[in-house]
């Protein structure tokens, strides 16, 4: 397969790693407007070597040049920062090129109309979003809770949290230098954890949202300007059956906690993602469920599913490609009030 990837950041990077196991014979294109980012490994710890050697890397300059030289892509990965996926992708789709957007679709509404209509007109171009978390065994567990048989009866509430130190997410690089801390890179709080709205919206995709409310600021000295903290309530409903949601996201966590908490008829679920724990309380019984896996599985899972649509020319569904991104994202900007 000919494959390009454009940014070879944190995610960039790991999506090369993971494109040479599963298809060591591909031959990666790489378009990188900078070269900041050192050669990362599965952890993001900074190793030894030169990226363009160690992964027999071409760089372009431009997507231009692809038509230049005539080079015909099965697929492109967008992995720069949120601001910048947009006018890539348009570029990509007009040009016929399966295209695999790393979250958020973008960082405003800017042209995302425009992207709208050209999807309309390439129905047969693949996409993909890449909302991991759908392949995290957790919330595939959850999903199936909810949609099918809850140990817990009817669900009343749920109550997601997502708080982490924005120094920890990448220790290689100076905080205030990422795209997470600058408003004009797509950064913030909202947008960078996007996935908590991702997976509500998907783990409640037969309910709609009738009413909700939001409050976003900044509350921490840390160095940037965006919003550092969200909290906000959903009210869903399924005919006669509604269900209260909170969100609550943050900078400034340590240490670092992912949690979801489902209250229903009979008692609860609690779900800890950084420690793959499971506990349902029911009728005063205890049950535990633990899992085991490594962070970088849920990413070769999401690849592979990718590439087998692509080899197999297979549409992926409206819950998982941009139109999702497109949906998620007009959520996520709507929800956002923070104003500097």
């Amino acid at each position: 397969m000919n494959i390009l990837i454009i940014g070879l950041g944190s995610i960039g990077q790991r999506h090369l790693r993971n494109l040479k196991r599963i298809q060591p014979n591909s031959q990666i294109y790489a378009l990188r407007k900078t070269h900041i980012t050192p050669l990362l490994n599965d952890k993001n710890m900074v190793i030894n070597g030169d990226i363009q050697k160690k992964y027999s890397l071409r760089y372009i300059k431009s997507l231009n040049e692809l038509n230049q030289k005539k080079i015909i892509l099965d697929c492109a990965f967008i992995c720069t920062p949120s601001s910048k996926h947009v006018s890539d992708l348009i570029w990509l789709l007009k040009n016929n090129i399966n295209c695999f957007i790393e979250k958020p679709l973008g960082s405003s509404l800017k042209r995302i109309d425009e992207l709208e209509q050209l999807a309309k007109r390439k129905k047969k171009i693949i996409t993909m979003m890449g909302f991991q978390l759908r392949f995290n065994p957790i919330i595939q567990y959850l999903e199936n809770i909810i949609k099918r048989s809850s140990p817990i009866g009817r669900i009343y509430s749920a109550h997601i949290h997502h708080g982490e130190h924005i120094a920890d997410f990448h220790p290689y690089e100076d905080y205030k230098t990422s795209y997470a801390a600058k408003k004009i890179l797509g950064g913030g709080v909202i947008l960078t954890q996007i996935h908590e709205i991702d997976y509500l919206l998907h783990l409640f995709s037969d309910y709609e949202i009738i009413k909700m409310n939001s409050i976003s600021s900044k509350l921490s000295d840390l160095k940037i300007n965006v919003e550092d903290v969200f909290s906000s309530n959903f009210l869903l409903k399924n005919n006669k059956k509604m269900i209260l949601c909170t969100l609550n996201l943050n900078f400034f966590e340590r240490p670092k906690k992912r949690r979801i908490f489902l209250i229903g008829k009979y008692g609860s679920i609690e779900v800890c993602l950084n420690t793959q724990k499971i506990i349902i309380l029911k009728n005063k019984k205890k049950i535990e469920k633990k899992f085991n896996f490594v962070k970088n599985d849920i990413f070769i899972k999401e690849l592979k599913f990718f590439l087998s649509k692509v080899k197999t020319n297979q549409k992926i569904s409206k819950n998982m490609n941009l139109y999702n991104g497109i949906k998620t994202l007009r959520l996520a900007l709507k929800l956002n009030n923070f104003l500097l």
